[in-house]
């Protein structure tokens, strides 16, 4: 039989996220109507933050636009496909 997990009360004000820039522990939630600069925790790592993505360092990968060889065969399909229903 496993012993049973103790668990432990958070320590006061943590949040339980990490800064994704640093690590530290991230700034805790905005009271009504305040700001936060959570997830991170201070100002100054949201705009690390920001200034990577503005620099090209983080990118969202894409794929390019269909070539137009797979559009053009499918239009072909499409008008080949009308033309049988017409006869």
């Amino acid at each position: 039989m496993t012993p049973p997990i103790k668990k432990t009360a958070p320590k006061p004000g943590a949040t339980g996220l990490e800064c994704p820039t640093c690590g530290e522990a991230a700034a805790p939630p905005a009271s009504a109507g305040g700001r936060s600069p959570r997830p991170f925790c201070s100002t100054r790592c949201a705009e690390v933050d920001l200034g990577r993505w503005f620099q090209g360092q983080y990118a969202i990968p894409t794929v390019d636009a269909a070539d137009d060889t797979i559009v053009d065969a499918l239009i072909a399909e499409a008008e080949a496909a009308a033309g049988q229903r017409e006869e």
